[in-house]
């Protein structure tokens, strides 16, 4: 929705795609519609969809990728893809090394970037021997090198571990899905910073955000709920670095953790495609979507890095009945919560130009409840 919005009122004709048809950014104003297959369940299916699309609209359109399962099913037919459409992101030979964790982490130690600390047990070795031998402390997370499909199964981006008994029992879980264990940054959901942008071909950053999340859903471990734009150009700096590394074009999102005893920045992931709170960098003056769409598309502009900070995006459908719970319970305060959403502020969904998603959404937030 926030690519559609982003490229729509720029005057670009936009064709949202799903395997969901009644999915929320397929109801935007801003877009046509067309249902393809699960790229997870079926992804041969899912590129001969895109094909047929490609050839239905002509003028090899500039595709924009949302979830890496899209990605990684376009993979093996790279160049029938390619032949269709313009596609703005690294080829797999370069892209098969962000997608996967392991290839981040091994970029990010290569410029001295810092990552948690990591284990990578085999599949049949004790996890518990393997934090032990790692130093990792206790609490840790279990997280899928590269597999969504761990997201589908257990709805959660990680599994954490308190202590070795419940390491073993997480384990057999998520071990199907070649886990790799990480200690815990300590520090709460508004020290995970986020290095959005758009890359050219040579690597060159043509649309550069930074900004960090407030709180999320779930806390801890979850999506952002609420956010905010802080322009800090030296991290914006390091993270292109470890773009750099990875040879990387395309639109992205460094996600890092703030260490708060020493202040050192922790790669969480690089997303090599666009993120849930997209938008917040529209609303700053930096479009992301916009910057790669003209660079597809052969149309010289001049860079954008550097925007007003202080700005706000939230979910309120999430934001505003998580932050009602968090303050009865006593872990977060009315005070910050009221900050969260203090102007100038944005929702990722409402919107009176485009309303159709929003009362969509709400519409079934009611019948569930009823």
């Amino acid at each position: 929705m926030g690519i559609a919005r982003a490229l729509g009122r720029e005057g670009v004709p936009v064709v949202a795609t799903d395997h969901a048809p009644d999915a929320l950014g397929m109801t935007s104003r801003y877009c046509g519609r067309d249902a393809l297959r699960d790229p997870l369940a079926d992804a041969e299916g899912f590129v001969d969809d895109l094909l047929a699309l490609g050839e239905r609209l002509g003028d090899r359109p500039v595709l924009f990728a949302t979830h890496d399962e899209a990605i990684a099913a376009i993979a093996p037919r790279e160049d029938e893809v390619r032949a269709r459409f313009r596609v703005p992101w690294s080829p797999w030979a370069d892209m098969s090394v962000t997608i996967d964790k392991g290839g981040q982490h091994a970029a990010a130690r290569a410029i001295g970037f810092p990552v948690p600390g990591t284990a990578e047990p085999a599949a049949d070795a004790d996890p518990r021997e393997a934090v032990r031998d790692a130093g990792l402390r206790y609490p840790v997370i279990l997280k899928p090198r590269y597999a969504p499909e761990f997201r589908r199964r257990f709805r959660a981006q990680v599994l954490r571990a308190d202590d070795a008994d419940a390491l073993a029992r997480e384990w057999e879980r998520a071990v199907p899905y070649g886990p790799q264990i990480q200690e815990v940054i300590p520090g709460g959901d508004d020290c995970f910073w986020t290095l959005g942008s758009y890359r050219d071909a040579d690597g060159v950053p043509r649309a550069t955000f930074t900004g960090h999340k407030l709180r999320q859903w779930p806390p801890n471990f979850g999506t952002a709920r609420a956010a905010e734009a802080v322009w800090d150009p030296a991290f914006a700096a390091r993270c292109h670095a470890l773009l750099d590394e990875l040879r990387f074009h395309g639109i992205s999102q460094v996600e890092v953790k703030r260490d708060p005893r020493d202040g050192r920045d922790h790669l969480i992931e690089v997303n090599p495609r666009s993120w849930l709170w997209i938008s917040l960098a529209t609303r700053c003056g930096v479009n992301v979507p916009y910057a790669c769409y003209r660079d597809a598309i052969g149309d010289p502009f001049d860079a954008v890095s550097g925007h007003p900070g202080g700005r706000r995006w939230t979910l309120a459908a999430k934001h505003l009945v998580a932050s009602a719970k968090e303050i009865r319970a006593g872990t977060w305060t009315a005070r910050e919560f009221a900050r969260s959403i203090a102007p100038p502020v944005i929702d990722g969904v409402i919107d009176p130009r485009d309303p159709v998603p929003a009362l969509r959404q709400y519409a079934r937030m009611a019948r569930r409840r009823r």
